[in-house]
């Protein structure tokens, strides 16, 4: 009996994270999205990454570019229908375009004869002169004089070099995001007070709770919260925010010892949020299984497919 309370406080929980995650995961999208927040992001990443950040040389010519910008007009909006995601290979595509190096090459082609790294680098100079953006020229004149002119492997190293600077981007947006994410979970945990101590505690007293739970719920963040609301101990249901039953059965405010109480519960709870829906749904998952008989046919059937 004791294992089985205990189980039953875990899923509890889990669920409450979950359900909190899902909600602040589909506000943050929603709010990336309205802001275009991530494709601004990666604008001002090929901005850095390229040392143009007055949107006037390389950069520009980037965006203006079909592989980096389908759905934009080109040169007479390059900020138009900014891109979300710029896939490695059309990036090196583009650049090689922009510098001028596969029309030398084709040129060379038609002539019979391979180009010369001294003739790539001399068509990089005239299109990013040292003068004028002197990181990217060496950049470009090092690869091209590593990979002795290949097209192909120069191809190779741009989208690596881009790739490199997209994971360093990605790692700084992540970090914003999980900023926000906390600043709404903290939001969202004290209007629908998903207290995690409360919680834990209301379903160590009634732990037939959690078998009223639907598993549709764990997918959808809006019927996952209404399922945190009906089923599991959370909510103000005492007369409004920060309010309790009193002693005498009517609202009261809260107390010094149920702030204190009170705060510990939602940040837990925020903290939990950042683990993400992924991670508390397989943690879901592995508690139900615990709890039930072990896998069904079509998992066994599916677990078969990916080990054949």
């Amino acid at each position: 009996m004791f294992s089985s309370v205990v189980l039953d406080v875990a899923v509890g929980l889990i669920f409450g994270f979950l359900a909190m995650s899902l909600a602040t995961s589909a506000i943050v999208e929603a709010i990336a999205s309205l802001l275009k927040w991530r494709s601004r992001t990666l604008l001002n990443g090929v901005k850095q990454l390229v040392n143009d950040q007055g949107f006037s040389g390389l950069a520009k010519s980037l965006y203006e570019h079909a592989a980096i910008n389908p759905r934009g007009p080109g040169r007479s909006a390059p900020t138009a229908n900014l891109p979300a995601y710029i896939d490695p290979a059309q990036f090196a595509n583009a650049v090689i375009d922009i510098t001028g190096l596969s029309q030398q090459v084709a040129r060379s082609q038609l002539a019979g004869a391979a180009p010369s790294t001294d003739t790539l680098k001399a068509v990089v100079d005239d299109k990013i002169s040292d003068a004028a953006n002197p990181q990217i020229n060496q950049l470009l004149r090092g690869i091209i004089e590593r990979n002795g002119g290949d097209l192909d492997k120069i191809r190779q190293e741009l989208a690596a070099w881009f790739d490199n600077g997209m994971d360093r981007l990605s790692g700084a947006y992540k970090r914003w995001t999980q900023a926000l994410s906390f600043a709404i979970a903290i939001v969202l945990t004290v209007l629908i007070n998903v207290d995690a101590i409360e919680l834990g505690k209301g379903v160590w007293k009634q732990p037939t709770l959690v078998s009223k739970l639907s598993a549709d719920a764990a997918t959808d963040a809006v019927q996952a919260l209404e399922a945190l609301d009906e089923r599991l101990p959370v909510g103000w249901n005492s007369g409004g925010l920060f309010m309790k039953r009193g002693i005498d059965g009517k609202p009261a405010w809260f107390g010094a010892w149920d702030w204190a109480r009170a705060t510990l519960g939602w940040l837990i709870t925020a903290f939990a949020t950042l683990f993400g829906a992924p991670f508390w749904f397989d943690a879901l998952q592995s508690i139900t299984r615990l709890k039930g008989t072990g896998p069904s046919p079509d998992e066994k059937a599916s677990n078969r497919a990916a080990a054949a």
